[in-house]
């Protein structure tokens, strides 16, 4: 019997993640880009636990030590034994299978339950960050917002059609939220908003696999909303991969119209291209090339641009990344600079280009501010739009007031203030000719 237990595969979906784990800690490459390369898994499981892990990271490894389970059990890999501990103590409390490495974690189960402060202890790390809600955006180049509301239905969801008046009104209903309640947002006609205790319930789900509902921040969606390319129009993502902010923009296209998506990672290309075809976002044409090298001339016909670059993702707070958050003043300038190059670019490049959206994950003013002032240095027949008119005053985050007419035309959302991640926003439109100085 022995024998016949340790022939016994451990599931595929363990040693994916498992893999992927590894593969982060081995060359410090960020868990978000890896997930999206997964072929053929079931990513919103994957980063559901991973994202246990890296929120619980100190409490999972002290517990493995206390345990000695590694020590004792020498080829029980240690992501394997990370990525089987994390879920059976803080992610679906079960783990599947008799293989040897799930047996051998469930012997531990008592021991590392003790190491984490006993069940009391788990509760108390998994109620971490429950201020957020969980954000859906219907993909309405594949499904009607009826169709999903009367889905939502038949799973007896119930939505909560609360009206209001002001922000802060709107914010109170979502900390308001019951666990069976879903509410549509303010801002984002095809956002939807759960209690923060649905996570890992929509991460595992069908329709998010099927890509009839996407996994988006409501802070990055306000990107495409502000921007709000008309049906027919031609845009241009520079730097599209893994192809969210693509997507809604085909969805507030209609998918009607011409996006062109450029990304210059040959491996994030594949993902973008594969992102696009599961969301049949028609309309969208995936280009592998460096943005900074295209002809503008060969893209006379561009009207909107979106640019979200490279960036310190300062804003993302539960960002899937091993590296530190403290400010690295050298990054952040070769950083800038290359944002600086790439919004001048937009601005200068393409011919008729009529309006350019600028965002990033940070938070910091060298990266955000500071690119939108000299960009409106370097090309003056741009001027600033009011990303805070845009959404009907109904916002309150705008940039530092001490740059002068720039930060109150920016906008952030803000964890803390707006439970989303921490995104800048910056919008530009080309001066008419009465207006050129």
């Amino acid at each position: 019997m022995s024998g016949f237990i340790h022939s016994v595969k451990v599931p595929t979906q363990y040693k994916r993640v498992a893999a992927v784990l590894k593969k982060s800690l081995d060359s410090n490459k960020s868990l978000k880009t890896l997930i999206f390369e997964e072929k053929h898994a079931r990513t919103g499981g994957m980063q559901a636990v991973l994202k246990l892990y890296i929120d619980n990271r100190a409490e999972i490894d002290h517990a493995i030590e206390q345990t000695k389970i590694l020590e004792e059990n020498p080829r029980l890999g240690k992501e394997l034994c990370i990525i089987l501990v994390t879920e059976l103590l803080l992610g679906r409390k079960e783990i599947k299978g008799e293989s040897k490495p799930v047996t051998t974690v469930r012997e531990y189960k008592e021991k590392l339950l003790a190491a984490l402060g006993g069940e009391q202890g788990v509760q108390n790390k998994t109620k971490k960050e429950i201020s957020k809600p969980r954000y859906v955006r219907v993909n309405t180049n594949v499904l009607s917002m009826d169709k999903a509301f009367q889905m939502l239905e038949e799973e007896e969801w119930i939505r909560n059609d609360a009206k209001f008046e002001t922000y802060p009104e709107y914010l109170e209903a979502i900390c308001a939220l019951k666990e069976n309640e879903y509410l549509v947002d303010m801002h984002v006609d095809n956002l939807l908003v759960f209690h923060p205790s649905k996570k890992r319930y929509w991460a595992c789900h069908n329709y998010v696999y099927e890509k009839k509902f996407l996994l988006q921040d409501k802070g990055t969606c306000l990107v495409a909303e502000i921007l709000r390319p008309p049906p027919g129009s031609t845009v241009l993502d520079m730097c599209a991969a893994p192809g969210m902010k693509t997507i809604h923009l085909s969805n507030v296209m209609q998918n009607n119209g011409k996006i062109y998506s450029v990304e210059q990672s040959s491996e994030r290309y594949r993902t973008l291209c594969e992102m696009v075809e599961a969301a049949k976002a028609t309309i969208v044409e995936p280009i592998n090339a460096d943005a900074l090298r295209l002809d503008g001339s060969a893209y006379d016909a561009v009207e909107y641009i979106l640019i979200d670059p490279s960036c310190s993702g300062s804003g993302m707070q539960n960002r899937l990344s091993f590296g530190s958050n403290e400010k690295d003043p050298a990054r952040l300038n070769k950083l800038a600079g290359l944002q600086i190059k790439m919004l001048s670019h937009a601005m200068t490049a393409f011919p008729n280009v009529k309006r350019v959206a600028y965002s990033t994950c940070s938070i910091y003013e060298e990266e955000n501010e500071e690119v939108v002032q000299r960009c409106l240095q370097l090309c003056p027949q741009f001027k600033l739009l009011s990303g805070k008119k845009a959404l009907r005053n109904k916002w309150i985050g705008v940039g530092n007031p001490e740059f002068k007419n720039i930060g109150k035309y920016c906008i952030y959302s803000r964890p803390k203030e707006d439970y989303t991640d921490g995104i800048f926003m910056a919008f530009f439109e080309r001066r008419r000719d009465e207006d050129q100085e």
